[in-house]
């Protein structure tokens, strides 16, 4: 319809069940009726039951189905020009335009489509198979992932295929009861590279930020390399990594990312976590196990990575140095990727674990869940924390503080 004038105003009934998910659309009326009406009755439809939304709840607090009613204008190419950007397309009612807020992505953004996402994984998994040692070239397939080595030993190819499907099971099964998982389009890429060099060279391919022990490259490309000195090094690396697919492939909507804390935050939760009879026990301050590590004789005491982050934030609070919570959920990329990168990685990680585990009752409900859903919909940090916690960053400060120095 665009370019043609018409502006058409669509009257919606949604019914949301008691998990969040849109159950039922009903287009109730649509004017002007033109002879777009069966695609944009359509199109609506589609594109509605794909919404997500914090479930209504009783006087007791549980999750309950219920039912919204809405008016929604769609602008058409000349008008849409002629507004101011981000203004909302949506009337909506004063109450439900302040809890959604007001333009967070200009009018003219558009995400990527399919087409244009599965090209750019394309384009990234050619110059990784650039660096693949062709001799040793491995590939094996799980319903998830794809996954390429050229590790000496023929068998681990199809370890990192199962430990990666096992590694997705976990986040199902900690996600999926308060978020509905987007769906996955396509089979995630892995890459394990023998040398350490081999994803030097993709990263700089690809334009990679900063350089790890492994990386996930959206919209679907996971790397790691094996010289690492010990296995839980490597093991840290993918359930941090592993992580940001999960959230990439079925957290958020194409295009979209969580704050960049609670990206790097939940990250370092799963990665920090240990595992125990083949569970993911998360919660838990890792810190530090005997190892062999490659190349020496006997085993050392190594520190794990979880215990050096709060040794190191304990460090800087006593300094002053310590980013506030309000630094931290605000932080440009410049910032949090730079010079102190770790204080601010640790520092996500910490008030992850604290809006987890802070307080008793954060643990036994489903708090923490209802933020994570407000940040999946791109709802600023300040004004979801307030409509999960009923807090502003600055009242939770000293008690977070607190937090970190007993932890």
């Amino acid at each position: 319809m665009a370019g043609t004038g018409i502006d058409p105003e669509v009257e919606l009934k949604v019914d949301i069940d008691e998990n969040g998910a849109v159950s039922r659309v009903q287009v109730l009326a649509i004017e002007p009726s033109t002879r777009f009406d069966d695609l944009l009755r359509s199109s609506v439809t589609e594109n509605l039951k794909r919404w997500r939304y914090g479930p209504a709840r009783d006087a007791e607090d549980n999750p309950v189905p219920s039912s919204m009613s809405w008016r929604m204008k769609f602008l058409s190419t000349e008008r849409r020009s002629e507004t101011r950007p981000g203004a909302l397309d949506v009337e909506v009612d004063e109450d439900l335009r302040a809890l959604t807020g007001s333009g967070s992505l200009p009018l003219n953004y558009r995400p990527p489509t399919r087409q244009e996402r599965a090209e750019r994984l394309s384009g990234i998994v050619e110059s990784a198979e650039k660096y693949i040692d062709r001799t040793h070239r491995r590939r094996s397939e799980t319903p998830r992932f794809i996954v390429i080595s050229d590790a000496e030993d023929a068998s681990t190819v199809d370890i990192l295929a199962g430990n990666m499907e096992s590694v997705f099971d976990v986040f199902h099964s900690i996600f999926d009861e308060h978020i509905e998982p987007m769906p996955q389009n396509w089979k995630l890429v892995v890459y394990l590279y023998r040398r350490q060099d081999s994803l030097k060279q993709l990263n700089r391919d690809i334009g990679g930020r900063a350089f790890s022990n492994g990386f996930y490259q959206s919209p679907g490309l996971l790397a790691f390399h094996q010289e690492v000195h010990y296995y839980d090094q490597l093991l840290n690396t993918m359930l941090h990594e592993a992580f940001h697919a999960f959230s990439d492939s079925h957290l958020t909507a194409p295009g979209k990312n969580l704050p960049r804390w609670a990206e790097e935050g939940l990250a370092e939760y799963f990665a920090n976590s240990r595992i125990e009879n083949g569970r993911l026990i998360t919660g838990e301050l890792n810190q530090g196990r005997y190892v062999v590590p490659h190349g020496r004789s006997g085993p050392v005491r190594l520190q794990s990575e979880s215990a050096w982050s709060v040794r190191e934030a304990r460090l800087s609070l006593r300094q002053g140095e310590a980013p506030s919570i309000v630094e931290l959920i605000e932080a440009t990329a410049d910032t949090f990727y730079g010079e102190r990168y770790q204080v601010f990685y640790g520092f996500s990680w910490l008030f992850t674990h604290f809006l987890r585990h802070g307080r008793e009752t954060w643990e036994s409900d489903e708090t923490f869940a209802r933020l994570l859903l407000y940040l999946t919909e791109e709802y600023a940090s300040r004004d979801a924390l307030q409509a999960a916690y009923g807090l502003q960053p600055e009242e939770l400060q000293d008690e977070f503080e607190r937090y970190v120095r007993r932890f």
